[in-house]
């Protein structure tokens, strides 16, 4: 791993712990290099966490790639491709962004920006299913729509009685099987 490799993976596992609170000499201590180091890198935390944010997008677009090819059902694909989270930051708890806003604007803005692009695979699968009769027509934007709002509440915080990763995989849950009992479920009761 590079420098810039290493300061982001240091201060990724800093923020599973600290959360926001993380320092700059923090990191610098974890990796054995002093503060200066890092700031030939990045000229204030919040580049950093600016670089962060990039990363973590950067390798859930890869994830997605991956599963959008992967064989298997279409709406399976679909269900692991709106939720995708890379292995390697399925422990954070991502609920710790909910300061964000306050303290690093800039941030978050970058963090709702990713969230609201980079549709357009996503969307050909959706389109995809639709056409196979896999899943039933629905409004592409209202579903967008949802989904990101859904995502930015949940990194709010605000919700706190399951993961991050278990309350996405909630909310897909809801939004593939609605909240109509299935038949099976009827007999069952």
């Amino acid at each position: 791993m590079n420098l810039r490799e290493n300061v982001i993976a240091a201060a990724t596992a800093l923020f599973q712990t600290e959360g926001l609170r993380f320092t700059m000499q923090e990191v610098a201590a974890a990796l054995h290099i002093s503060k200066k180091t890092i700031y030939t890198i990045y000229s204030s935390k919040e580049a950093l966490l600016l670089d962060m944010a990039d990363t973590l997008f950067a390798e859930i677009h890869r994830e997605k790639r991956m599963l959008m090819a992967a064989p298997g059902p279409i709406e399976e694909r679909i269900r692991a491709v709106i939720i995708a989270l890379p292995e390697q930051y399925r422990a954070l708890d991502f609920r710790l962004l909910g300061t964000l806003e306050e303290k690093y604007p800039a941030v978050a803005r970058r963090v709702r920006e990713h969230l609201e692009t980079n549709w357009e695979p996503t969307i050909a699968l959706l389109e995809e299913g639709m056409a196979e009769g896999a899943i039933r027509p629905v409004s592409i934007p209202v579903l967008r729509q949802m989904i990101t709002a859904s995502i930015e509440y949940f990194l709010t915080g605000s919700e706190k009685e399951a993961s991050y990763a278990d309350t996405l995989a909630a909310m897909i849950d809801i939004i593939m099987n609605g909240i109509r009992r299935r038949n099976d479920e009827i007999q069952s009761v």
